[in-house]
């Protein structure tokens, strides 16, 4: 598991140097961080399955984190919003980036895949389990586009629309095209 931190560490501050220009002075509060780092693992993970073929893991940790990763991409969504008039795209943005950024590691770094099926066996062996508490048993943090704010910062309340956002389901893109 030490190398996968590496290459997760890596990956991290890659996609925070990369990023830096959403964060323009905001902050995010703890779970806001939790929900940026659970949408790097999603993109991480789901450019393993494609690229390594592994797709079968990929749907079994979707199907059994689908709660806590709809979750976060709502609370991750909600920081860039807070960032920028632009939160949205810039979100989208951001979700791209990592995956390109993803894909450059595929292609770069030994080991890329066999690390990837350490993280799927990782997730089934914590099926039923948290997100988080996969993302404490995978060692997984590092860096994020934004600061951790060191004061509470007030919650907007966001409307309620009825939609189901997460991952690539397409009702974000839906929310930002009305």
């Amino acid at each position: 598991m030490r190398k996968s931190t590496k290459i997760i560490s890596a990956a991290l501050a890659t996609v925070a140097m990369t990023t830096q220009a959403f964060a323009a002075g905001v902050c995010s509060r703890a779970d806001e961080t939790a929900g940026v780092k659970a949408e790097i693992l999603q993109q991480q993970l789901m450019v393993a399955a494609y690229s390594c073929h592994l797709e079968g893991a990929y749907n079994a940790f979707v199907i059994n984190y689908r709660p806590d990763l709809i979750a976060a991409d709502g609370t991750a969504q909600s920081l860039f919003q807070r960032a920028s008039a632009r939160g949205a795209d810039d979100y989208q943005s951001f979700k791209t980036q990592m995956a390109n950024d993803f894909s450059m590691d595929y292609q770069n770094q030994d080991g890329f895949c066999d690390n990837a099926q350490d993280m799927f066996q990782t997730a089934a062996e914590h099926r039923g389990g948290s997100l988080s508490s996969l993302m404490a048993a995978l060692d997984f943090d590092g860096a994020t586009p934004f600061d951790q704010c060191t004061r509470d910062v007030p919650r907007v309340a966001d409307a309620d629309d009825g939609m189901v956002e997460g991952g690539s389901s397409g009702a974000v893109s839906a929310r930002t095209a009305r």
